[in-house]
């Protein structure tokens, strides 16, 4: 008795393929492709996996996801589980497909992410291709319960002074999102010189008057 034909929704999705690692054959526009023991596996990309990407040749590792819709099988690499995690939660998201994910964690770290969605700063959102405010709206309202301060990757305390800290509380303080402040503030770190918090909020605040 022949078997009955698959029938596929919009997407299927599934976690068959947890990661990959081979070497770096190949380098296209948003992708790469990783020979795995001889066979070449074509891993779609966001900037962040692009940038950090060793000589070809090289053994690459990414975590992946599947997604198998009717017109093929299609895989997504991430170089961290946290980064995954993201991209799993965005398409989760009604409307959102895996293009625009992967163009929002290429303008947009996890970190980053996290705090523009606990933030509700849909302006920022609106910077990525295919993001209106509509788009923008609806993806802060259903993720901004799925995403909290612990889910966020955080610094080490050597690598945050508390001068930075304050600076970042001062300008949430006046009405600020955490990711406009944060961004600000190390715009204004960049800079010579080791400046109290008073000195950080001042200049941030110019920083962000002109925007």
């Amino acid at each position: 008795m022949p078997c009955p034909p698959l029938h596929l929704g919009k997407e299927t999705e599934t976690e068959m393929i947890s990661y990959i690692k081979g070497k770096l054959a190949e380098v296209q526009a948003g992708a790469v492709v990783l020979d795995v023991g001889g066979i070449g596996y074509r891993v779609q990309v966001p900037l962040s996996v692009l940038n950090k990407l060793p000589a070809r040749g090289e053994d690459v590792l990414l975590y992946t996801h599947l997604a198998v819709r009717e017109e093929g099988f299609f895989l997504y690499g991430f170089s961290d589980q946290n980064e995954l995690g993201f991209f799993l939660k965005l398409l989760g998201v009604s409307g959102i497909g895996p293009k625009v994910a992967l163009a929002i964690l290429t303008i947009f770290s996890p970190d980053e992410l996290g705090r523009i969605i606990i933030g509700g700063d849909t302006a920022a959102l609106t910077r990525v291709p295919g993001v209106g405010k509509k788009t923008a709206g609806r993806i802060i309202l259903e993720l901004k319960d799925k995403v909290t301060e612990t889910t966020l990757e955080r610094e080490p305390l050597s690598g945050r002074s508390g001068v930075e800290a304050d600076a970042v509380e001062a300008l949430e303080a006046l009405g600020y999102t955490a990711a406009e402040a944060l961004k600000a503030v190390k715009e204004v770190l960049k800079g010579p010189g080791q400046p109290s918090a008073a000195e950080i909020v001042r200049e941030a605040l110019r920083l962000l008057v002109k925007r």
